[in-house]
């Protein structure tokens, strides 16, 4: 299984990343990311994710590359990927963005955790209907991690 992450995190953050990924090497998920940053979307990226079983966009109010998260994002959904947007709640949002997300607080992460519990319980009714079920499952469990680790973060 493939996932592709993309993420707007400030360089303090960035070991939540190299955590993600074992988590969901554990699982045995093959990961790709993005490298276009400050640059248009390469064909190597698009082809990334159009070839993922699912999106991780990660977005916290201190990284620079939401607007490249967010069109990595799009793109996604359009190519039919499940995706799963998470946003930290010190991030401003458009209120004519109407796409679901989850929003996430460092400090108290329970209220996300519980709306991805409900999500994995959703998906895995549909895991024998839709293969891609498993990938928001993995995913999910893999982001619950991040949470926690947020949390703990001063």
């Amino acid at each position: 299984m493939r996932t592709f992450i993309s993420y707007s995190i400030n360089d303090t953050d960035q070991y939540l990343l190299t955590l993600l990924s074992s988590e969901l090497y554990k699982k045995g998920v093959t990961i790709t990311q993005s490298n276009d940053f400050h640059l248009e979307m390469s064909s190597l990226t698009k082809v990334n994710i159009n070839k993922s079983n699912l999106f991780i966009g990660i977005i916290t109010g201190q990284g620079q590359e939401r607007d490249r998260v967010l069109k990595e994002w799009q793109l996604a959904n359009v190519s039919n990927v499940p995706s799963i947007l998470m946003i930290e709640n010190t991030v401003q949002i458009d209120p004519n963005f109407k796409s679901p997300y989850i929003i996430f607080d460092r400090n108290y992460p329970q209220k996300a955790i519980n709306q991805l519990d409900q999500n994995i319980t959703k998906l895995k009714k549909e895991i024998d209907k839709n293969p891609n079920a498993l990938a928001w499952i993995l995913g999910g469990a893999a982001l619950l991690s991040i949470f926690g680790l947020l949390s703990s973060d001063d």
